[in-house]
């Protein structure tokens, strides 16, 4: 009979867990300095060469700028889970975007 106890309670146990997630907790991020520090260099390339670089060339840099700042604000703003995701498919779309662009710059330096 005790076994039998033990049992339910055990089983009531667990599905109280499964009905009570546990709420998501984020982990401490640190404070990301290179990714700042790459994050200021890219936006003073971009502004300082802005006259001398092709529109191809501003393209790349200025998806790269948006790329990295996702990714910070991803890292550092407190989100709710779809902001999150949203972000998170921002950036990896405006990396895509810039890998794009750069291997359309390659070709043209490359081959004209």
């Amino acid at each position: 009979m005790q076994k039998k106890i033990k049992k339910n309670i055990k089983i009531q146990n667990q599905l109280k867990e499964k009905n009570n997630p546990k709420p998501r907790v984020k982990e401490k991020v640190g404070k990301d300095y290179l990714l700042i520090a790459v994050i200021a260099f890219t936006l003073m390339i971009t502004i300082t060469a802005w006259s001398t670089l092709t529109n191809l060339n501003r393209a790349l840099y200025t998806l790269l700028l948006v790329s990295l700042s996702l990714t910070y604000i991803r890292r550092h703003a407190n989100l709710t889970e779809q902001q999150e995701t949203w972000v998170d498919r921002g950036s990896i779309v405006s990396m895509g975007f810039a890998l794009a662009v750069f291997a359309v710059v390659m070709y043209y330096q490359i081959f004209s």
